[in-house]
């Protein structure tokens, strides 16, 4: 507790002693009441230093005086000072500088200035034309890096050309097989109906059964019946009638598209198209080995397509 209050009254002398106020002002004092310290000091008896300090005077306005002309006169003054200092500073610089500016270099100088000039310049003409053998470097190795990617570009385009064309290709083969197939269906059609209109004519009993001519009860001989044009087999039949005809066995896609293109005298894109959709509808089927064999559907296929007899 008493450290405490010890520590306390120390910390206030402190800032009683050190503000700028009462250090002006006990130092001034000190100055003024010198003498009354020096007798107070002194080793004189005590009755000598009272009958001193008896006709001594001590002085307290003028410290004052002199406390307060430090702190609120001192620092105004000490402002201006400082402002005329820089002033004449700058005033001092700017003289220099425009002295400096006016005086002429010596012919010494001026050699040295235009040598350290070519220096500096022929250092700039090295820096760019490394800087050009650089950008060189790279920009060769960039166009090496880029050419494969070219190259491939280059032929993505060529193959996505064949393509189009080939596609286009069949697109118009593929409407023509279309239109074909709609002029013999048309032409099949009307045969038919001639057929069915002369035996209506005729009057004679007749039966019509699925897929099969017509059948007399009676046969009459001497009596022309027209019969209908046989229809123009597509590619696809073409292909199946090849498979049937052929007696296949498995072989290799490539030989089965070589002989198909042999037989059927077929384009080999168109012939390569329909072989990929047979194989997808499963009349056919390719292996790990890519060869082609005839599923049990196909053979079905294949029989109910060409194993008939058509009797009239």
């Amino acid at each position: 507790m008493f450290n405490g209050i010890k520590d306390s009254i120390k910390a206030k002398l402190y800032d009683f002693a050190y503000t700028p106020f009462m250090s002006s002002y006990v130092i001034s004092w000190i100055l003024f009441n010198h003498k009354y310290l020096l007798v107070y000091f002194s080793g004189s008896t005590l009755d000598n230093k009272l009958q001193y300090l008896e006709k001594c005077h001590i002085e307290f306005l003028f410290p004052l005086y002199i406390a307060l002309i430090y702190v609120f006169i001192y620092p105004a003054l000490a402002l201006i000072f400082y402002y005329a200092t820089l002033w004449y500073n700058k005033q001092s610089m700017a003289i220099k500088q425009r002295i400096e500016d006016e005086t002429p270099v010596t012919q010494e100088q001026a050699r040295e200035l235009k040598h350290e000039h070519y220096k500096l310049a022929d250092e700039r003409d090295k820096a760019l034309d490394k800087l050009k053998e650089k950008e060189k470097e790279h920009t060769e190795v960039l166009e090496n890096a880029l050419k494969p990617l070219q190259n491939e570009i280059e032929a993505y385009k060529v193959a996505a050309n064949v393509s189009n064309t080939m596609i286009d290709s069949l697109k118009a083969e593929r409407e023509d097989m279309i239109m074909q197939h709609d002029t013999a269906t048309n032409t099949y059609k009307k045969t038919i109906s001639e057929l069915e209109q002369q035996i209506t004519n005729l009057k004679l009993p007749a039966y019509v059964v699925a897929n099969d001519p017509v059948i007399l009860k009676e046969p009459i001989k001497n009596i022309p019946i027209p019969l209908a044009s046989t229809p123009k087999e597509d590619d696809r039949t073409k292909i199946l009638r090849f498979f049937y005809e052929s007696n296949y066995k498995t072989k290799l896609r490539s030989n089965v598209l070589d002989a198909i293109v042999d037989t059927t005298k077929m384009a080999r894109p168109k012939a390569t198209i329909i072989l990929a959709d047979l194989i997808k509808e499963n009349i056919l089927l390719s292996d790990q080995y890519d060869y082609i064999s005839i599923t049990d559907i196909g053979n079905k296929t294949l029989l109910n397509l060409f194993d008939k007899s058509i009797e009239i």
